[in-house]
């Protein structure tokens, strides 16, 4: 007997594979999507926190030891704390006692955000710095 196309039996089971597969995609496409939305906002949060470092780096005076900010989900803070010149490897007390030159101090911009609006800051950015500013 000669016979021509398909039975049921096979194409129930071609779509049967077929529904396999794009389902197996569909999942892929989700967890893909997810991490480039993480990947997103990761780099917004380092793009705040290198802004708020750059102004910090542009004073020519020490500034006031914290300031703060939002921007949407995204909060940061920057810390500025005055280093002991005694701790310097190569400085004395004598000398730092007397010195007029630049301090050194240690910069830190925190960025934290939440995965929605109003939500719990669950991830977090932090740049650190050393800079010599002009004493006031």
């Amino acid at each position: 007997m000669n016979r021509r196309g398909f039975s049921l039996l096979e194409v129930l089971v071609a779509l049967v594979v077929f529904a396999v597969g794009v389902t197996g995609m569909l999942v892929a496409l989700g967890h893909h999507m997810k991490d480039v939305s993480f990947s997103e906002e990761h780099a917004r949060a380092i793009r705040i926190a290198t802004r708020e470092m750059n102004a910090l780096r542009r004073l020519k005076y020490i500034p006031d030891s914290e300031t703060e900010g939002e921007e949407g989900r995204y909060i940061w803070t920057a810390t500025v704390e005055e280093m002991d010149e005694t701790e310097i490897p190569g400085v004395t007390t004598d000398e730092a006692g007397k010195s007029r030159a630049l301090k050194p101090c240690t910069m830190s911009v925190l960025v934290q955000w939440s995965d929605v609006e109003g939500g719990e800051l669950k991830r977090k950015v932090e740049l650190q710095g050393l800079e010599l500013f002009q004493p006031k």
